[in-house]
This record gives C-alpha cells, sequence and structure tokens, in this order.
C-alpha cells in the first residue's frame, strides 16, 4: 500500500513532461496552421465566387427587366464599378444585402443601412470591379465583373488586401473563375475591360 506522500509525489507531471507536452503540441500547431491557412482563403473564394455569381444573376435579371438587353452600368466615361453596381441595388432594393458586395479576403466593410434598409455602395463598401463599358447581356467571352485587388496589389493609395495571386472573375456567360496574376492587365492587374 502507498503512503499518502507517496501518492502526492506521483500524482503530477514534473517539469520536463509538462516541457515535451508543450513542445509536441507547438509542432504540432506549426504542421496544421499552414494547411489551415489555406483552407480558410479557399473558403474565402468560394464566398467571393457566391458573391460574383449572385451578381450576375442579378445582372442578367436586371438586363431582361429593363430591356436594356445590357448588364447595368451608371452614366458617364468608365464609370467607377460601385456605382454600376449601385444600379443593381436600386433596382432590386429588397434583394441585396450589404455583405454580398463584400470579398471575404478584400478590405472593403459592409455598407450601413439606412432607417428604410437601403444602403450606398462606395469605394469603401464594394470588393468588386465591373465593366467600363455598356455591355450586352448576349456577349461571349468578357469579363463582366472580377476581385477589385490581388493580395498585396499596390498603388498610390498603398497596399491592398485580396486573393493571393490572382481574382475570381465572372464572366457574360455567369461562369466564375479564378485568374491568376499572369492573366491581368499589367498597368492595373484587372482583367481587360474592367475599373474599379
Amino acid at each position: 500500500m502507498l503512503r499518502r506522500d507517496e501518492i502526492l509525489r506521483r500524482g503530477g507531471f514534473t517539469l520536463i513532461e509538462l516541457l515535451v507536452v508543450i513542445a509536441i503540441i507547438g509542432i504540432i500547431a506549426g504542421v496544421l496552421l499552414p494547411s489551415l491557412s489555406s483552407g480558410r482563403e479557399e473558403a474565402y473564394k468560394v464566398q467571393c465566387s457566391s458573391n460574383l455569381k449572385n451578381i450576375y444573376t442579378y445582372s442578367m435579371l436586371y438586363s431582361d427587366k429593363t430591356r436594356t438587353r445590357a448588364f447595368p452600368i451608371a452614366s458617364g466615361k468608365n464609370p467607377d464599378a460601385h456605382d454600376s453596381l449601385q444600379k443593381l441595388v436600386e433596382y432590386f432594393p429588397d434583394d441585396f444585402k450589404p455583405e454580398m458586395f463584400n470579398c471575404p479576403s478584400g478590405e472593403a466593410l459592409p455598407a450601413e443601412k439606412d432607417e428604410d434598409g437601403k444602403f450606398q455602395l462606395n469605394e469603401e463598401t464594394s470588393s468588386y470591379a465591373w465593366v467600363s463599358r455598356r455591355t450586352k447581356s448576349t456577349a461571349k467571352n468578357r469579363a463582366l465583373g472580377s476581385d477589385k485587388y490581388v493580395g498585396n496589389y499596390e498603388d498610390e493609395g498603398g497596399p491592398h488586401d485580396g486573393h493571393p495571386r490572382g481574382v475570381n472573375v465572372v464572366g457574360s456567360d455567369g461562369s466564375v473563375t479564378f485568374w491568376d496574376e499572369t492573366q491581368l492587365e499589367e498597368d492595373n492587374m484587372l482583367p481587360k475591360g474592367l475599373v474599379r
């Protein structure tokens, strides 16, 4: 039979045993964190892709209901993307949530709703680029919209957040694909014909 002082001595971990357990946990965390980070970015790409697909669907509805046979575009020469996308928000005021215009990898924050539940897109509340000119809804093989920025893209406003090494792009046929940096225009890192 063990005495009380022997039981108390055997009941805990030694400092060495505790340090070994902490080291093992650290090694396991070091191995798992990169894969968890990669998995999170893939989930962000999927969410972003879903947002672009929904924007495309409403753009087609806009084209049909307004009988313009064209995707929404704001007035003026090369209007900002958020101004063109605002036309969708105004045409379908009850169907959009501000989060639909935010890529989880991007830096845009959701627009604030007013007391009537309406919201206004601007440069800080939209994560997406859009066509700069009137584009028919029957256009073939055209980029219609994309993420605004590739991760770490830098311009006069400083560095920007986005997906690493590329952007999600919705085409005029409704498909959403990931374009790497080599497929983008060198001067602005966007698909040809799109504006921020």
